[in-house]
């Protein structure tokens, strides 16, 4: 009987820390700021990516393809899970954006690959796109970023990542977001 209460202990933290990776349905009674609820929106369900590198020092001329979930989370949360592989190498991707009241702006948590995970800069909207700037070293020099997600309708999204260091274009890369299922 002791031996099994261990193992019960033992596997209690896993399978609280497995409900972290597992889907999850809104909660009916969970309340969206205006603000989340327009993310929401906007994002929530499963799209088809292709992504076009045009200008990047390795990758100029590479694309990639896969998928992106988009998901309202814990916390109330936007929680965005992507996966692609092409020309341009395999990239794991996770994001984790919330309204940040006091800020008057969404913040950004990013996973990539083997990289760790960051804050990456703020995020808002701009008239009818959703744009996130931030700033990261790049070859040793000061680079801004901007990720802006425009056109955006029911049936499709682009995002335009464009990077920019001493006044040059260093990074952009054009993603294509198509809905896997028909989108309301």
């Amino acid at each position: 009987m002791l031996r099994k209460s261990c193992t019960w202990f033992l596997l209690l933290p896993i399978a609280g820390t497995l409900q972290w990776f597992l889907p999850k349905t809104v909660d009916a009674g969970l309340q969206l700021s205006p603000e989340m609820q327009k993310l929401a929106d906007t994002f929530v369900g499963s799209w088809k990516v292709t992504e076009a590198f045009e200008v990047g020092a390795s990758k100029q001329g590479t694309t990639r393809q896969g998928t992106a979930s988009f998901r309202v989370g814990p916390g109330v949360s936007l929680i965005e899970d992507y996966q692609s592989n092409g020309s341009a190498g395999r990239l794991n991707f996770l994001a984790l954006l919330w309204w940040d009241p006091s800020a008057h702006a969404y913040r950004l948590l990013t996973c990539a690959n083997n990289d760790g995970c960051q804050l990456r800069g703020t995020a808002k909207w701009e008239d009818t796109e959703f744009v996130n700037s931030w700033e990261e070293r790049a070859d040793g020099k000061i680079a801004m970023f901007k990720d802006s997600f425009v056109d955006i309708s029911p049936s499709s999204i682009r995002l335009f990542s464009q990077g920019m260091a001493d006044g040059k274009t260093i990074w952009r890369v054009i993603t294509k977001y198509e809905p896997l299922a028909e989108r309301r």
